[in-house]
């Protein structure tokens, strides 16, 4: 992780106060951003997900996780997390990270109508939408298990 946390200190100089906490970007003590990764022998994937915007009224829907960092404190999702768009625009924001990648590696712009996507090439999505039956019978567990834990 301390890799893409390197390249993101370029990208958020002197925007809040960014850092690599455990495997979450923060400013200060607030996540805006998480990480995973897989290494294996020939192969490196890298995923970041961050918290642009939000309505904080659907947190209230989020359970506290069982494994927490240790810099969360224990405390409740509107104390943890802010909304990116707070500290930087999506413009700079695209600017800086193109100007971080261009110091580690080649970068060429392109434009998406160009990339050599073969004509006729058909998007197969890799989630689907769940019908009524699936849903039913995942409420059904899931209520079954509430009842079991609460024994």
């Amino acid at each position: 992780m301390s890799w893409s946390g390197q390249l993101y200190s370029k990208v958020f100089q002197g925007v809040g106060d960014f850092s690599l906490r455990e495997n979450d970007y923060a400013f200060g003590n607030r996540k805006f951003g998480g990480n995973a990764q897989s290494i294996t022998k020939r192969r490196w994937v890298h995923h970041t997900s961050f918290l642009w915007d939000y309505e904080m009224m659907n947190m209230g829907y989020l359970k506290l996780p069982k494994r927490a960092p240790e810099y969360r404190q224990a405390r409740d999702h509107s104390d943890f997390i802010c909304r990116m768009k707070d500290y930087i625009s999506r413009q700079e924001f695209i600017n800086r990270t193109i100007s971080a990648l261009g110091s580690q590696f080649s970068v060429t712009p392109l434009e998406l109508e160009s990339s050599d996507c073969p004509d006729g090439t058909k998007f197969v999505p890799s989630t689907r939408l769940l019908g009524k039956q699936e849903l039913e019978e995942c409420f059904e567990s899931e209520s079954g298990n509430v009842i079991l834990q609460s024994l």
